[in-house]
């Protein structure tokens, strides 16, 4: 193997670091280096500092093969576009399918399915709080799934509506092989007494994790969301 070749692949090893780094965890939103570095908060900032590392590493690694002989007569930006639009893309994409092949293998049910994205937000009318949560699961298995789901409010919102969990009403299906669900459920909870409008609006909710149930009669999982 001639030394351009071991290069290649030394570059190309510290690219697929950095996606390993920031690839989400099974049924959590944070990436191993984000537990490594995790956000500062300060009063009403959060100051994420977990992108650095990557970063480098990225910059690193596409810089290196962008020096290599094989390369030097090739044009630079197009190399990069490619290298940010096929190469880190295809790695993902690789993890995906061997997490996929992984659930296959241990025939999991809903224990497949993870949070793609998620959105929550909230309004307050009167005495009621209105929150809407919009969600994507992706399920990572190969067969349909069947579950309802039940969501874990913030500590703060539990205070004021006496209420730590909410159950979905519908039951929701996926087809497995990495396709993407789109849910969207309006919650409309009753405040107690104590509720101070201008506190629950003063506070800062969305530092605090949303945990997601998924549950069916054979089995549940749970997914947790983290704050800012």
């Amino acid at each position: 193997m001639s030394k351009d070749d071991k290069n290649s692949i030394v570059y190309l090893a510290i690219i697929l670091l950095t996606v390993l780094l920031t690839y989400k965890l099974p049924h959590d939103s944070y990436s191993i280096i984000q537990y490594t570095i995790p956000p500062i908060r300060r009063t009403n900032t959060v100051i994420n500092l977990s992108g650095i590392v990557p970063l480098i590493l990225f910059i690193i690694g596409v810089s290196g093969l962008l020096k290599l002989e094989r390369f030097k007569a090739r044009n630079k930006l197009i190399m990069f576009i490619l290298v940010v639009s096929i190469v880190t893309p295809s790695m993902k994409w690789a993890l995906d399918v061997s997490r996929t092949n992984y659930h296959s293998i241990k025939d999991d049910g809903i224990n497949a399915i993870d949070i793609e994205k998620s959105n929550i937000n909230y309004s307050i009318s009167d005495d009621k709080m209105t929150i809407n949560i919009d969600l994507d699961l992706k399920d990572y298995g190969r067969s349909q799934n069947e579950f309802k789901i039940r969501v874990y409010l913030p500590e703060i919102m539990s205070i004021y509506t006496d209420k730590q969990a909410y159950d979905f009403e519908t039951t929701y299906y996926t087809s497995g092989y990495r396709s993407v669900s789109n849910i969207q459920k309006t919650i409309q909870i009753k405040l107690n007494d104590n509720y101070d409008e201008r506190k629950l609006y003063g506070f800062i909710w969305n530092w605090e994790d949303v945990k997601y149930e998924l549950y069916n009669n054979r089995e549940k999982v749970k997914i947790i969301r983290h704050g800012l």
